[in-house]
């Protein structure tokens, strides 16, 4: 079955740092690759993005959240979607949802919802939007 899986992009070098910390919060395992790590590319760049991150993988379960902050041109302006995680149960909702809430913003407070979930929205310190899902069973 395919697979979707969101890409985030970052303005300056901000790449590394928010998936560092999203590893933190959400777990698993991070790949990141520089520009300098590929010299093919890192010859098609100038030489100040030589320490950008090209690509970045976060693998934890099911899960897979990939970022690059390698953006030429115009800064990544706004926040086009939501990073929606469908949790597995309230312990879990409750500590992703605390941790990508620090230093960001919560917009929707974790609550019971009429659809028989218990769910939450927040913009994390990077200005990236995320939506936690539980739906109890």
């Amino acid at each position: 079955m395919a697979k979707l899986n969101p890409y985030l992009n970052f303005s300056g070098m901000q790449c590394r740092e928010a998936m560092n910390f999203y590893r933190e919060c959400l777990g698993g395992e991070l790949t990141l690759q520089q520009v300098s790590e590929m010299p093919e590319m890192a010859a098609m760049m100038p030489p100040e993005y030589k320490d950008h991150i090209i690509h970045a993988t976060l693998v934890s379960g099911d899960m897979v959240l990939m970022a690059s902050d390698l953006v030429r041109g115009e800064p990544v302006q706004g926040n086009m979607g939501s990073v929606i995680i469908n949790c597995d149960d309230e312990a879990q909702i409750t500590a992703f949802f605390e941790k990508l809430a620090a230093g960001g913003k919560v917009i929707q407070p974790l609550a019971d919802m009429p659809w028989g979930a218990r769910y939450g929205e927040l913009t994390d310190k990077f200005g990236k939007d995320w939506s936690l899902n539980w739906q109890r069973g």
